[in-house]
């Protein structure tokens, strides 16, 4: 059939609607249930009053007619029917039944988007109902693009007409079926020489095939005759079940070689496979040929996708996976010193802290608090360096990570200690003398310096029994051996300044209880008591 030359107009409005259906697809995409074709399905061309054919056409599905009978199908031969012819019967009525249930479905299903006036040549479209007011026309080719769903379904609209020119073509990418395109035709359709057609077309009235024309799908007319000239009509085949295994993939191991395969089964080898949808584990890649999903992850986290196999006849399966990269187990990272030298005002300050047991290189940071004014850390190396530029306390914490993530961290506290320090002094001198068995304190006090001041038994030992408050300086406890105990207490301020005194603390015997002095008399009759005393016992003995 020849068509008339479109006017540049109508094609930039074709070419504008490529723009618009992309972005309407979203809207457009919604997910569609196909419409049943019940004992429709089984044929390739079925007709209400006629079916003739000329030439050689090869219908690849059952043939059939209803109301009419057997006599209005000709033509056959020399057409070829792979399948059965049903005319006029219980088969074709239940057909033509299930038929007229299809395309009313198909009829009232809401629109997405409205083509009329638009000639869907050269148009790319996702998943939808697409609607004509009246007449559709197809000059060129068609592209329908499932998105990776082996379910997409494509319903056209028409209120009255569907023509398609010389050659033209319609296309369905990205694992869909032919099966899954739906033509709903408000009377009649005209197939155009040598046009390559996909979907099942759902007419009213008729459907004329003109010659060289081929349909991947079913020729359906409910009242008018279905007319063929050197056709193929194929039913297009519905895909199995296509399964992939495994069910799940288990997790990897960052910088850790991984190798897992994906089998499909159920289809006709061989099968291709693909990532249809989500992302890989960074540096894995999934082989189309062998499914051999391989590599190195070179990241963490969480990675969803769907694998998508697709048989030897286009027909697709799908399973969904979640892979989980960790990071390696970790081993003991260390992170030494554990305490740092002070820092002097002023003065330049250059310490290395030295992370081992992980995987090199390290990196080094702050991870809390701050380091003194005027200095800084390298990142890569872990040295501390600068000039201190203001006194006071301070607390941060360095955190060392390996290679691997795996990481480790110290606190550090102290002081920035001023350049000059002022004289501190502690009293008492000495210290008052120490009884075993007597409770002792004493208040060891420090001054001169910035408040609030530690202490500490910097040499020597305290007697036994006896304790040093670091916070109070307070000396206290209950001596408990004799013996000469020489020992140093260090007093520091806030800023670090320091100064120490030693101290002996010899611990003795306490206080003894004094008799009373005895007057003469007392004497005297002590003397004649011990006097009598010894009378008695003498008497005693001998007797």
């Amino acid at each position: 059939m020849q068509t008339k030359t479109k006017p540049l107009q109508q094609r930039l409005l074709g070419l504008a609607f490529v723009v618009l259906s992309s972005a309407l697809a979203l809207t457009s995409a919604q997910a569609q249930n196909a419409p049943v074709l019940g004992q429709a399905d089984a044929f390739a061309v079925l007709g209400g009053s006629a079916v003739t054919n000329t030439g050689a056409s090869v219908l690849t599905g059952d043939l059939g007619i209803w109301p009419n009978t057997a006599s209005s199908i000709t033509g056959f031969p020399p057409g070829v029917v792979i399948g059965t012819i049903q005319a006029g019967n219980a088969v074709a009525l239940q057909a033509q039944s299930d038929l007229t249930a299809a395309y009313n479905d198909a009829a009232g299903r809401a629109c997405n988007t409205v083509l009329t006036g638009i000639d869907l040549g050269g148009l790319t479209l996702t998943p939808g109902v697409y609607c004509f007011a009246s007449s559709a026309q197809l000059t060129g080719t068609l592209t329908l693009d499932a998105q990776g769903n082996p379910n997409a379904v494509f319903i056209f609209q028409m209120g009255s007409t569907l023509t398609t020119a010389s050659g033209s073509r319609v296309v369905v990418i990205n694992g869909g079926s032919d099966c899954n395109v739906y033509w709903q035709v408000g009377s009649s359709a005209t197939v155009g020489t040598g046009t390559t057609l996909a979907g099942n077309i759902l007419a009213l009235t008729s459907i004329t095939l003109t010659t060289g024309a081929n349909l991947s799908g079913r020729a359906l007319a409910r009242n008018g005759a279905v007319t063929l000239d050197g056709n193929r009509v194929t039913v297009c085949p519905r895909c199995p079940t296509i399964s992939l295994a495994p069910t799940s993939l288990p997790n990897g191991t960052l910088a850790t070689a991984y190798s897992q395969t994906i089998t499909a089964s159920g289809g006709t080898t061989p099968y291709g496979y693909t990532v249809s949808s989500g992302v890989l584990p960074p540096g894995l890649l999934l082989n189309s040929g062998s499914g051999v999903l391989a590599g190195t992850p070179t990241q963490t986290g969480t990675f969803t996708f769907t694998a998508t196999a697709t048989d030897n006849r286009s027909c697709p399966g799908s399973r969904i996976y979640t892979i989980v990269i960790n990071a390696p187990a970790c081993p003991t990272v260390s992170l030494l010193p554990a305490t740092l030298p002070a820092p002097v005002l002023g003065t330049p300050y250059s310490q290395t802290v030295t992370a081992s047991g992980g995987q090199a290189p390290y990196t080094y940071t702050i991870s809390s608090g701050a380091l003194p004014p005027g200095l800084s850390l390298n990142s890569s190396s872990g040295l501390i360096s600068g000039t201190p530029s203001a006194s006071g306390s301070f607390s941060y914490t360095i955190t060392a990570t390996d290679a691997n993530g795996c990481l480790t961290a110290v606190i550090y506290a102290g002081v920035i200690i001023p350049a000059q320090c002022p004289a501190i002094s502690i009293l008492p001198a000495t210290l008052p003398p120490l009884f075993v068995g007597q409770p002792f304190s004493q208040l060891i006090q420090g001054s001169g310096g910035t408040a609030p001041y530690s202490y500490t038994v910097s040499a020597g030992q305290l007697p036994a029994g006896m304790t040093l408050n670091p916070v109070s300086g307070m000396l206290s406890g209950v001596p408990l051996v004799f013996g000469n105990f020489s020992f140093v207490i260090t007093v520091t301020d806030a800023l670090g300044c320091r100064a120490g005194r030693a101290y002996q603390a010899p611990t003795g015997l306490g206080n003894v209880i004094a008799v009373p002095a005895l007057s003469p008399w007392s004497l005297i009759l002590l003397f004649l008591v011990l006097a009598l005393t010894a009378a008695v016992a003498a008497r005693a003995r001998g007797n």
